[in-house]
C-alpha cells in the first residue's frame, strides 16, 4: 500500500500550491481567498523511484456553518486514515492562535507530523523558526510552495518514512474492487456476486492495513472483493465524509488487481464518474466499466447514454464497457469473464525483441517530433513492471516526447499486443545526450 500524506492547516496557508508542486499538476485551484478550496483533491507523487499519495483538504478546520471550535470538529477523524500529516502554516503571516489549536488536536492522533512553514520567501528564516518553535514540533521544513523551494526537502522526508506493506497471501486470486458514486448499485452488484448462499467464509486481511478481501466463488471463478471498513461514526461536517471517502477510495484501488467502475445508466456519464475514472487511470489500475440499470432505460435515455460514452469516454477506448443489471443479474457473467481476462493481461511479460520491433515500426510510420531543432531518437524499449505495465524508453531527448506521441505509441502497441483494460505507463530515460 502506498503511503497517504494529507495536507492540513487553516485556510489560505498555501496547501493547494504545495499540492500542485508535489504532484507536478495544476489540479488544485489556487486563490488568495480564505476557504476558497471546496473540493478534496488527491494526487500521486513520484520521487526517487518511490510513490506516495497526496490528499489536499479543503477547510478541515474551518466550517462557518456548524463548527465554531476546532476541538468540536469531527473532521479530525478523517485524517486518522492517513499515514503522514503535513501541517502547513503561513511563515509570512506568522503564528496565530488557530495554528496552536490545530497543533494541539493533531498531537492527539499520534501520527507522524511534518510541520511545513510555507511562504518563507518574504520572511526571515531564523525569526520564523523561533516563532513557530512554540508549536513544539521537532521536524520542521521551510518551503516556498509558490517558487518550489524546499519541495525536494519535504519529499525526501516523506519517502524516508515510507514502508510499503507487503502481505504474502496463500492464494493468487483476482482482487476485485467495485467503485462508483453513491446509489449507483455497488451493494446490489456485490450481493449478486455473493449469491443467495452468501459464500463469505471470513474477512481476510488484504494487501493494505485498512482493506479486507472477501472470497467469492461465482460462475466458476474464484476471486476476492476488496473493500474498506465503513466510516466509524457520523460527523457534523460534510468535509469529513468527502475527505475520508477520497482516502478510502485510494486505499481500495491500490489494494485491488482490477477495478470495476460502476456507472448509473439512468444518469448518464457524470462529472463524478469521470473524476473516478481519471483517478483509476492515474493510478494505472486495470479497469472495466459497467453501465448498471441498463434494463431500465428508455429509448431516449439509451441515446443519451450512447452519446455520453462516445464523447466523454473516447479518451479511454481501451477500457471495456459492459451493460448490466446488478439487480436482475443481467450481464454479470460476461462482466466477470472480462475482469479475469484483464487480470491475465495485467500480468503479461512482453518479449523485449517483439516490443522493440513494434516500436521501431511505429517510429517508421510516424517519426517523433524534433525538439529545439534536435532529433528525438528512441533507441531501446523494455518492460519495467506489471500492474500497471511500465515500459522504459531509452534514447536521446526522449524526455521531450509529447503526450500525444506517447499516446500514439500506446495505441500502436495495443494493436499488436492484447492489453485490453490496461493503462500503459512510460518511463523516459535519456542516453547519449550531451
Amino acid at each position: 500500500m502506498k503511503t497517504i500524506v494529507t495536507l492540513v492547516g487553516r485556510p489560505n496557508v498555501g496547501k493547494s500550491t504545495i499540492f500542485n508542486k508535489l504532484t507536478k499538476t495544476n489540479n488544485a485551484i489556487v486563490a488568495d481567498i480564505p476557504g476558497y478550496t471546496r473540493d478534496c483533491q488527491q494526487g500521486k507523487c513520484n520521487f526517487e523511484n518511490k510513490t506516495f499519495f497526496i490528499v489536499d483538504t479543503a477547510g478541515l478546520f474551518f466550517n462557518e456553518d456548524d463548527v465554531s471550535n476546532i476541538s468540536e470538529a469531527n473532521t479530525l477523524e478523517a485524517i486518522t486514515e492517513s499515514d503522514i500529516l503535513m501541517f502547513v502554516v503561513d511563515g509570512e503571516e506568522g503564528l496565530v492562535s488557530l495554528d496552536i489549536e490545530i497543533a494541539n488536536n493533531l498531537r492527539k492522533l499520534h501520527k507522524k507530523i511534518f510541520l511545513v512553514i510555507n511562504k518563507i520567501d518574504k520572511a526571515q528564516k531564523e525569526m520564523v523558526l523561533s516563532e513557530f518553535s512554540e508549536l513544539g514540533f521537532d521536524d520542521v521544513t521551510l518551503i516556498s510552495g509558490k517558487d518550489g523551494f524546499g519541495i525536494r526537502d519535504i519529499s525526501s522526508k516523506i519517502i524516508e518514512n515510507i514502508t510499503d506493506d507487503v502481505v504474502t497471501d496463500i492464494d493468487e486470486n483476482l482482487n476485485l474492487a467495485i467503485l462508483g458514486k453513491p446509489n449507483v448499485g455497488k451493494s446490489t452488484l456485490v450481493n449478486s456476486f455473493f449469491g443467495q448462499e452468501k459464500q463469505i467464509t471470513q474477512d481476510k486481511p488484504g494487501t493494505t492495513r485498512d482493506c479486507i478481501k472477501i472470497p467469492v466463488n461465482k460462475y466458476g471463478h474464484k476471486f476476492n472483493i476488496v473493500d474498506t471498513p465503513g466510516i466509524r461514526k457520523k460527523s457534523k461536517t460534510k468535509n469529513y465524509i468527502e475527505i475520508i471517502g477520497v482516502i478510502k477510495t485510494l486505499k481500495t484501488i491500490e489494494a485491488s488487481d482490477v477495478v470495476i467502475i460502476l456507472i448509473d445508466s439512468l444518469d448518464g456519464i457524470t462529472d463524478q464518474d469521470l473524476s473516478l475514472i481519471g483517478t483509476v487511470m492515474d493510478l494505472g489500475k486495470p479497469a472495466l466499466i459497467a453501465l448498471n440499470k441498463s434494463d431500465a432505460t428508455d429509448e431516449y435515455e439509451d441515446h443519451l447514454l450512447k452519446y455520453g460514452v462516445d464523447t466523454k469516454l473516447k479518451f479511454i477506448n481501451y477500457i471495456p464497457i459492459h451493460k448490466i443489471s446488478a439487480l436482475k443479474g443481467i450481464g454479470l457473467k460476461k462482466l466477470l469473464s472480462t475482469a479475469m481476462k484483464i487480470y491475465d493481461n495485467s500480468r503479461l511479460s512482453i518479449n523485449t525483441s517483439v516490443l522493440n520491433d513494434i516500436v521501431q515500426q511505429a517510429i517508421f510510420d510516424h517519426q517523433p517530433p524534433a525538439y529545439g531543432g534536435k532529433r528525438v531518437k528512441i533507441r531501446y524499449v523494455h518492460q519495467g513492471g506489471n500492474n500497471p505495465i511500465r515500459l522504459i524508453i531509452h534514447g536521446s531527448y526522449v524526455d521531450k516526447l509529447s503526450k500525444d506521441y506517447l499516446r500514439y505509441l500506446s495505441s500502436y502497441i495495443r494493436k499488436k499486443i492484447e492489453l485490453t483494460g490496461i493503462t500503459i505507463f512510460f518511463e523516459l530515460r535519456n542516453k547519449f545526450q550531451k
